[in-house]
C-alpha cells in the first residue's frame, strides 16, 4: 500500500461508525489494489462510496466526501 493510501485509510477508519471498522478496510484495501492495476474506474468509484458512505459516523460525513471527491479526481 502507498503512504497516501495509508494515510487515507487511517483518516477514514477514524470517521467510521464504530463496530463498522473491519469491513470498511476490506472495502478499501480491494479498492486500492484494484487502482494499483488500474480496475478502479469513476463508475466503480461511485459504487465504492454507495458501499462506504453508511459506513461513516453521520457527523464525520461531509469531511469524508471532501476527502473522496479529491481523490475522483485523480480517476477522471
Amino acid at each position: 500500500m502507498l503512504e497516501g493510501q495509508l494515510k487515507f485509510l487511517d483518516f477514514f477508519l477514524n470517521n467510521t461508525i464504530e463496530g463498522k471498522q473491519e469491513e470498511a478496510k476490506a472495502i478499501l484495501v480491494k479498492s486500492f489494489a484494484d487502482q494499483e492495476t488500474n480496475n478502479l474506474s469513476l463508475e466503480e468509484f461511485k459504487k465504492l462510496q454507495e458501499k462506504l458512505f453508511p459506513l461513516i459516523k453521520p457527523e464525520k460525513l461531509n469531511e469524508v466526501k471532501v476527502a473522496m471527491a479529491h481523490f475522483a479526481q485523480s480517476l477522471a
